[in-house]
Order: structure tokens, then sequence, then C-alpha cells
């Protein structure tokens, strides 16, 4: 029963989030936007509210986390209850075939995540660990000085996972695993609403871009591993949405949330500290220079991005003496031709949308410097996806191009750049064409959005044999291959 209470428990803090994406998204309606706002917030206050218990000492146990989580949403509930509530619902602007697809491959991504316990390598050597850690001694794990290394990684979806064993009495990594498999197909809908938002209110571009990721490969891999880079890549998405409401808008909500999203990355995974505070600060730059802003909302972004993120690598560099650790194996590097240009060497991970991912760059590219020839500064589309991606691809082929599951953090801006330029090159195909070169599109999305359906489900053999297997058959399956 106990577990039972949990899922619901978990499935209802979330939904408390709601309120507050609803009033910072308060002057306009998008409920595509506040939804995913609401995945943001509710898992990102969560575990930054077990962080700032453990480092108050408060032991952790479902009322002294839940009641700090439900106090802070209650000014932003209070406010919701009293507004006049629609009950309408808008979905996406998608055909039924792009939901349909969409709709099949997120239920395989989390079919698989609810399944099956912790199995991947990294899940198994470094965050569950902690999280069952932190689970028994009820806070954080003590930092032991110079060789604490993997205790500095960011503890986001580590202390996710502990409220999920908290919540249901034991070491639940069904309930855990379906958390980040949540934020990763977040980064879906993300796309779609970026892509929309390149494109100027295209809606094609926008499905277009959400399809390109999902039938990429390595997405539907590492969408339910409970690793945390899709994680990230979700709040990185849509902090570049928030960049571009910042510049449209001028409104200090926007800033706000801009810098929390950052900040929320960052609080995921330490490559967004390195490459996405930094680039933060070049778009603030840029759009101070370019007077979209003024002073007060660059300082509230990076005040936002502070506010979340900075506790926890002060603490690493006191307990530590570092604020990340040197983790990454440099020396393994590949500094070639083969993986500057991984999008379409690597067909395995990247497919078709490889290919389409370095055409559409080459394609920006071009774009930003013709309009920086026309001093066309004021049309910053194409200009922000490349600043949102190219540092961190660069950094990536420097020092860490020996793994190509880091790409994951920029991979759903590509995408959304992949189905910006779709739709484009769509107007050109004369319309006598369109029914049939819509119908063999179509045919050939579906054939691979089964190959990706089929592939995003681990052991089904196993599956097939015994659908029915105990909690201790599937932990004997997954730990032995």
């Amino acid at each position: 029963m106990q577990t039972v209470l949990a899922w619901c428990l978990v499935g209802g803090l979330l939904l408390a989030a709601y309120p507050s994406a609803a009033w910072l998204l308060r002057r306009e309606s998008q409920p595509t936007l506040t939804l995913l706002l609401t995945l943001a917030l509710g898992t990102g206050a969560l575990s930054l509210v077990m962080f700032w218990e453990a480092l108050l000492g408060i032991p952790f146990g479902v009322a002294t986390i839940t009641l700090p989580y439900l106090a802070l949403m209650l000014p932003a509930f209070v406010w919701w209850m009293r507004q006049p509530k629609r009950l309408t619902l808008k979905l996406p602007e998608l055909p039924r075939i792009a939901l349909l697809i969409l709709c099949l491959i997120g239920a395989a991504v989390l079919f698989n995540a609810a399944y099956f316990p912790f199995y991947r390598d990294d899940t198994l050597g470094i965050y569950q660990p902690q999280a069952q850690q932190m689970f028994q001694l009820g806070g954080l794990i003590p930092l032991t000085g110079a060789d604490s290394l993997y205790l500095t990684y960011p503890p986001h979806m580590q202390l996710i996972y502990t409220f999920a064993y908290v919540a249901s009495g034991w070491e639940n990594d069904y309930l855990a695993r379906v958390i980040p498999a949540l934020l990763a197909l977040g980064c879906l809908p993300a796309t779609y609403l970026l892509g929309k938002r390149i494109a100027r209110g295209s809606s094609a571009a926008g499905w277009l871009g959400a399809l390109t990721l999902a039938l990429t490969p390595t997405f539907g891999k590492w969408a339910s591993s409970g690793y945390v880079d899709l994680p990230m890549a979700f709040f990185y998405t849509l902090a570049a949405i928030f960049a571009f409401r910042l510049w449209d808008n001028r409104r200090a909500s926007d800033a706000l949330l801009l810098g929390a999203l950052i900040g929320l990355a960052a609080w995921t995974k330490n490559a967004a500290l390195t490459v996405g505070v930094p680039v933060l600060g070049v778009w603030l730059a840029w759009c101070l220079i370019r007077r979209r802003i003024v002073l007060r909302h660059a300082l509230i972004s990076l005040a936002a991005c502070a506010a979340i993120c900075a506790a926890w690598y002060i603490r690493n560099q006191i307990g530590a003496g570092f604020l990340i650790p040197a983790t990454a194996w440099t020396e393994q590097a590949r500094r070639t031709l083969e993986s500057l240009l991984i999008f379409v060497t690597l067909p395995d991970n990247f497919a078709v949308s490889g290919w389409l991912i370095l055409i559409s760059l080459l394609l920006s590219g071009v774009a930003v410097v013709h309009q920086f020839a026309h001093r066309n500064l004021d049309a910053p589309e194409h200009l922000l996806i490349l600043v949102w991606t190219l540092p961190f691809f660069a950094a990536w082929w420097l020092f860490v191009s020996y793994d190509p599951r880091f790409l994951l953090l920029i991979l759903p801006p590509l995408c959304a750049l992949v189905g910006v330029w779709l739709a484009r090159v769509w107007t050109l195909v004369p319309t006598g064409w369109k029914p049939h070169v819509r119908l063999a599109l179509t045919v050939l999305a579906l054939i691979f959005a089964l190959y990706i359906t089929y592939s995003s489900v681990d052991y089904k053999d196993d599956i097939l044999r015994d659908p029915f297997m105990t909690h201790e058959q599937k932990e004997a399956l997954v730990l032995t291959r």
C-alpha cells in the first residue's frame, strides 16, 4: 500500500507546482509551456528542499520534505484558486501521424523505465548507490576531501531517487526511474516549442523538430536509462525558450526563469555549469548590447541561476577543494575529423537525423553571417541556437569526444533547428508533388518509429517469456547481463 501511495504522492507533488508555473506565465495562456514548466519547477523544488534541509540537519522523511515543499507552493496555489477557470485543453498543433509516433516512442520509454530497476553502468556505479546511501543516512553524503570525486556530482536526480525511496519505504527503483524518463520525454514538447519560436510561429517547424528528436536512435536509447544527460537537456532547452521570450518581451519573470532553468541544468549535471552558465552570460551581454533588456533583467537572471546551484558548488569547494571533479578522461578525447563530423560518422546513434543536423548547422551559420553582413542584428533566431550549442560541441570535441552520449545536452535545440529548415524546404516542394512526397515520408517515418519503439525497450525476449517477473527475477536479469 505504501508503494501505491508513493506513486500518488510523487504525482501529486509534481502537479502541485502547476499553480506556480501558471502564475509565472500569467500574462498569457500557453498550456504546453505551463505543463513543461510545472515539471521543471516540481522536480527542481523537491530536490532543493531536500538539499537545504540536509544542510540544516533536518533528516529526510515524508512529512519533513512534503510539508515545506507544499508551503513553498502555497502562495501561487492561493492565487490560482482565485482565478477564473476554463475547462479547455489545447493540444499542440500536431498532425495525427506525428502525434501517434511521439506517443508510441513515449510509451515505450515509460514502459522500459517503469518495468525494470536500474541497470546501466553509471546508475549502478554512481546515482543509485548515492541515493541508497542518502536514504539510509536521511541526509547528504559527507564529502571526504580531495577523494570525494563522484560525491561532488550535482545531486538533483540522486535526491529525486532518494525521495522515491523515502516515500515508498524501500528502494523503489521503478518510481525513481520514471521521473528522469518524464524529464527526458519533456524534451519532445520543449523541442516543439523551440522550433516553433525559431520559425516565428510555424507549428510545422515545431513538430518536425520534435519528430526528428524522437526518431534519433540515441534519444530512445538513453531516455529511460536513469542517466542525467537528457534531464539536463530538458532544462537547457526550456532555458533557450525563455531566452527568446526575454528578447521578445523584456519581462522580469522571463529573466528569472531563464536563469533558474540554467541553474537547474547545472544542478543536474556539471556540464551545464562549465558551458551553460557562460552561455547565459554571453546571451545576456548580447541582449544588453542590443538594448533588448536592461541591467536589472541580467542581474535577476544571474541571481536566479546562482540561487539554484551556487550553494552546491560552494559546498564542493569547501568540502572537497574543487568545484567539479576531474572525472572526465580528457586524455582519451579523439580530436579527429571523424569525431568532428560525429553526427554523420556515427549512424547507429544519429541515423538520418545526424545528416539533417549537420546541414541545418551549416545553413544557420550562413544565415547568421548574412545577417551580420547586412547588419540585421534584431533577428536572433539562428544566432541563439548556435550560441546555445556550438560552444558545448567545441568543448566536447576538445576534451570528452570519446563519448557521444554527452552530446544529448544539445540534441533537442539542434533538432529544433532541423525542424525549422525542413519546414522551409517543404514550402519549396511543388504543390502537385506534395501528396506523394507526404505519403512516402509518412511510411518511412512509421517504419523508423517502429524500429525506435522496439529498440527503446530492453530485454524484450525475457519480457515475452515471462511478463510478470518478480522484482528479484528482474534484478537477477539486469545485473547478470
